[in-house]
Order: C-alpha cells, then sequence, then structure tokens
C-alpha cells in the first residue's frame, strides 16, 4: 500500500477512530441495561461495538429477553450518553490537524454507525465541516458491516469504490470494507485488537489516525 497512488477518497469511521467516545458508549450501554436491571459484562459490550445502536439491541434482546422496545431504548441510551459526554472535547489529539493535511489530497468523508444527533452531539462544527460527505446510521437501512454506508460514500464523493481507502477502529468496519470492494486500515484506539482487525480483513494496522501517512 506505501507509495500506492490509486487512492482517491478516504472514508474514516467515527466512534473510537476519530473521537474517543467509545468509553462513554458503553458506560451508557452499561447504565441504561442496569436501570432495567440487566448485568451485563463490559467485554459483552465491547464486542457487539462498532455496530449500530439498533443492531446491538436487536442482539442483546434475543439474549435478555427484555420486553421494551429497539426505538425507546434507543432514546434512553442516548440520554445516558449525552449525560456522560457533557461539553466533553472527545476528539483524539492531533486528529483535526491530520484530517486537514489529508484534506488537500483526498477526498474524505465519515461513515459512522451513530446517529446524525449523536454525530452533532459528539464533535464540534469545525470539525463536521473538514468532512466532504458524512453517512450516518440515519442515511442507510443497514449498518456495518453491511457495504451500504461505505458505498454511499463512495458514491456521494463521485469516486469509485475501489479508490477508497476505509479506516476503523472495529471489525465490522474491515467487514463492510471488504463487502464494499475497498482496501481498509485498522487503528488501535478502540477496543479491539491489532490480531482481530487483521482477521476481519484489515491490510494494516496502526497505533492511530496520525499515523495514517505511513502507509499512503
Amino acid at each position: 500500500m506505501t507509495g500506492d497512488n490509486k487512492y482517491s477518497a478516504i472514508i474514516f469511521d467515527l466512534d473510537g477512530t476519530l473521537i474517543d467516545s467509545m468509553p462513554l458508549h458503553i458506560a451508557a450501554f452499561k447504565d441504561l441495561l442496569e436501570k432495567h436491571n440487566i448485568e451485563i459484562g463490559h467485554n459483552e459490550i465491547e464486542k457487539l461495538s462498532g455496530q449500530s445502536t439498533t443492531k446491538i439491541f436487536k442482539t442483546l434482546k434475543k439474549e435478555y429477553k427484555f420486553k421494551e422496545k429497539i426505538i425507546n431504548l434507543r432514546e434512553e441510551r442516548r440520554y445516558h450518553y449525552f449525560k456522560l459526554l457533557g461539553m466533553k472535547n472527545i476528539v483524539f489529539p492531533g486528529v483535526k490537524k491530520t484530517v486537514q493535511n489529508f484534506k488537500k489530497n483526498y477526498k474524505i468523508a465519515i461513515a459512522t454507525g451513530s446517529s446524525k444527533t449523536t454525530f452533532i452531539h459528539s464533535t464540534k462544527k469545525d470539525f463536521q465541516n473538514l468532512f466532504d460527505v458524512t453517512i450516518t446510521i440515519d442515511d442507510v437501512k443497514r449498518g456495518k458491516p453491511s457495504p451500504d454506508q461505505l458505498l454511499l460514500a463512495a458514491k456521494k464523493m463521485k469516486v469509485k469504490p475501489s479508490e477508497c481507502l476505509m479506516v476503523g477502529d472495529s471489525i465490522f468496519d474491515h467487514i463492510a470494507a471488504k463487502k464494499a470492494g475497498m482496501d481498509s486500515v485498522g487503528v488501535l484506539t478502540g477496543t479491539t485488537s491489532k490480531k482481530e482487525l487483521l482477521n476481519s480483513g484489515a491490510r494494516y494496522v496502526l497505533k492511530n489516525v496520525n499515523e495514517l501517512n505511513k502507509v499512503i
């Protein structure tokens, strides 16, 4: 991949990749479930992370048989997340400058399993405006590991999927990228190990997004 100029666009995951939101999302799930008298391990939520909230709740409902409607659980979990988030700036150090530098030579997009509301609350306007295209879970019927978000991002940027590089912290990012016909690079700023990222299809695994210039 190094020295390869075939890419004209970079698609970034958001949570755990560009922003340090995963601890807050996991804590929000735990808080909500405990409120409903469901004890769940930290690792169990971590393994589900990277998918949409709806998909996570569908999985949890099968396992724990709780009756609440998913739409209500989504809203309740979002409340817990916003409460934990407060006014914190959770963009990883150096990421804004890194994205600005890549913007000089590439079209750039976000493809996130979060909703548009959560994206807007989690980042500031100047950060949001860095991206040519933002695809949230609200824009598609199926989130990752389906390729739908990545293919829509490529379409909106008017580039071929093969010209896109996906960057993400979750196995679901790389499974989606493979299905979309895109190369992908993993980062270790989420909850997934190097081995898991490589096994899911990542061509390289980096410490963080700021190291991306090492491979493109």
